[in-house]
């Protein structure tokens, strides 16, 4: 971490942190009533906004040490001619996709990757699963994204029964409400939200078609005759 940062624990993860290190009872105090341990931050922390910057430079300039170069266009893809082809890193966050037309070239990428940060998870050819999305790399030179399983899995989630089909995610009563309509109970109402995020999602990876009617329920406070509406529909 290169700038001073506090982290504060309180409750039962401060001793949880003192059986880590007894030494650090010491510094236990007393706010409102509970525990609080106030320590240092020395490596970053998932979670802090600092973070995220600081392991992009670490991953970057590691790269750069192999012979990489970052595009201008794009500050998430590095470049490298190797065997008069070039390589491609493409990363977000810490997943990356390795392109190049030799295998060997691409373990030999992967082998110094691993010998900075250890052990990675690797897959390889046409056919991937990332982050909820299915995604094949056709002869064709098309990419097919599906996200068939994370659309089963958020109607399941949302309990309702499916009653009809519709032609169109968007109906021509999308923007219908009903102000006075009973308001949905806490559990139901965080049960709806979920299911939306979940939705919206996807809608900006694999299925762009309900991106229209996921972003307007975004907008509610919804009612249940809103949910019992969007239920009927696939």
């Amino acid at each position: 971490m290169d700038r001073f940062t506090l982290i504060k624990y309180e409750g039962d993860s401060v001793d949880i942190m003192c059986k880590i290190n007894p030494a650090w009872e010491k510094l236990v105090t007393i706010e409102n009533g509970k525990k609080v341990l106030y320590l240092r931050l020395l490596k970053a922390l998932y979670g802090c906004v600092r973070s995220a910057l600081l392991w992009y430079e670490l991953f970057v300039s590691t790269l750069q040490k192999q012979g990489f170069e970052l595009n201008p266009y794009d500050a998430c893809v590095a470049n490298k001619m190797i065997n008069v082809e070039q390589c491609t890193i493409a990363w977000y966050v810490d997943d990356n996709k390795i392109l190049h037309i030799d295998p060997a070239v691409v373990t030999a990428i992967i082998k110094n990757i691993e010998s900075k940060f250890g052990k990675l998870t690797v897959t390889r050819g046409r056919k991937h699963v990332f982050l909820g999305m299915h995604l094949n790399f056709r002869a064709d030179k098309n990419l097919e994204i599906k996200m068939k399983d994370y659309l089963i899995e958020a109607t399941n989630d949302f309990g309702e029964d499916i009653v009809k089909s519709s032609i169109t995610p968007a109906a021509s009563k999308l923007f219908e409400t009903h102000d006075n309509a009973e308001r949905l109970d806490a559990q139901r109402s965080d049960t709806f939200r979920s299911v939306v995020c979940k939705l919206l999602y996807m809608a900006q990876r694999a299925r762009p078609d309900i991106l229209l009617p996921i972003t307007f329920l975004c907008t509610r406070v919804v009612s249940v005759s809103n949910v019992m509406d969007w239920a009927k529909l696939k």
